[in-house]
């Protein structure tokens, strides 16, 4: 442990003079923009109109329905879904969901758009429904931000019971709030970069970067203006996907399939299947089963489960109210920055840098122009290079899943 400390320590020192100090250009190095593929939207308004478009797209199936669950009417932010139910025989609904962390639902809207245009056609609309929800946190959409207008993040925030949950149960985070949360302006971007590599090592050295992790990993629920804030009851968004989740589980699909859309987590260039804790498969298992090189399942080296994730409640509602349905959820996440040392020092740092700039603010414009710019990158990348990969792994990861399941040929 003392020498990962001193390793990590030398990292962050090092990290100042070879990635920071650069980076304040913007991330330029990072790929331009030549032609972004179509399904990309830029704003969150041009995101939902098509998202409502889609209705038509499903003329095979008789029974389809767009709802619209409006959170706030003088912002017209809103949750969009559409429900294409199985004609005859309901065997499997396929469930696709985005924008949990609002601003990842831009890649979400990508892939959602792809599902719509190339695996339609593949699905037997006789047995098989789709439901598609637009963007959960519409809020965090618009605003290019992860969390909601409640600072919540709504992925922390999905509690079976607040009754009987422990709000204090992150003791570690508690313990490094100073760090995770500077409550002052943003000055100077280079004495910023310098300030926060400075803090970096000192707080890896004392505590270690164990603690670190673990204090972020989990979500936490004391503190409303931290990062990874999980709320202390259900988000308006939260509640209305919990009574969601209801309806699926009461419905009379034999199987259902969920997929939850994210960025960020991960290789670049490589999407990872993220499993629930649920999963049964073991890694090596799952790769060959859905033909994809890259799924963490219980028994991958360093998998974990949040508190308030998604995908783990509706996993657990399931076992509890359904058990006689076949069940799946699943998270398909698309790596941003790397999975490297160096890559994981940047997510932290853009993301205590994104909280600290939204609370209190920057004397100096071009520090908040460049952390907003590090913060888009975090999670919507602009380099066409990715952005291909991205939708070349979604339909890789999209028919190894669905092949699977036996939603299609």
């Amino acid at each position: 442990m003392k020498l990962r400390k001193v390793f990590f320590s030398l990292i962050a020192v090092l990290f100042l003079y070879s990635v920071v100090i650069p980076n304040h250009l913007l991330a330029e190095a990072q790929g331009t923009l030549l032609k972004s593929p179509s399904s990309y939207p830029t704003t969150y308004e041009q995101s939902r109109e098509r998202f409502r478009e889609y209705e038509t797209a499903f003329s095979e199936w008789k029974e389809v329905s767009g709802e619209t669950f409006r959170l706030s009417s003088s912002e017209n932010l809103s949750i969009d879904l559409i429900k294409a139910e199985a004609a005859k025989s309901k065997d499997t609904l396929i469930v696709l969901t985005s924008g949990s962390h609002g601003i990842e639902g831009y890649t979400g809207s990508a892939m959602q758009d792809v599902f719509v245009k190339d695996f339609l056609q593949k699905l037997n609309p006789a047995d098989t429904g789709v439901y598609m929800v637009h963007s959960i946190n519409p809020w965090g959409m618009k605003n290019f931000r992860r969390y909601n207008e409640n600072n919540v993040d709504l992925n922390r925030n999905f509690i079976p019971d607040w009754n009987s949950f422990d709000l204090t149960s992150n003791k570690a985070y508690k313990e490094l709030e100073n760090f995770f949360e500077p409550d002052k302006k943003i000055g100077s971007i280079v004495a910023h970069d310098a300030a926060f590599t400075a803090a970096l090592a000192k707080t890896a050295a004392v505590s270690g970067t164990d603690k670190v992790e673990g204090a972020l990993l989990t979500g936490q629920y004391t503190n409303p203006k931290g990062v990874y804030y999980g709320g202390t009851k259900d988000e308006l968004s939260t509640a209305f996907m919990k009574s969601e989740f209801d309806q699926m589980l009461m419905s009379p699909y034999k199987q259902i399939i969920h997929i939850d859309l994210h960025t960020g987590y991960g290789p670049r260039y490589q999407m990872s299947i993220f499993s629930s804790s649920a999963e049964t498969l073991t890694e090596e298992e799952a790769q060959a089963a859905y033909q994809y090189p890259q799924v963490l399942t219980p028994d991958t080296e360093g998998f974990y489960a949040s508190t308030g994730d998604m995908t783990e409640y509706f996993t657990a509602m399931a076992k509890a109210k359904a058990p006689e349905k076949a069940f799946y959820s699943t998270t398909f996440e698309f790596g941003t920055l790397g999975d490297g040392t160096v890559d994981s020092i940047q997510s932290l740092k853009r993301t205590i840098e994104e909280n600290q700039l939204f609370h209190y603010g920057s004397s100096n414009e071009l520090s908040e122009l460049i952390i907003q710019a590090r913060y888009k990158e975090l999670f919507y990348p602009r380099e066409t290079k990715w952005r291909e990969k991205a939708i070349t792994d979604f339909k890789q990861a999209m028919t190894g899943v669905l092949t699977y399941k036996g939603a299609i040929q």
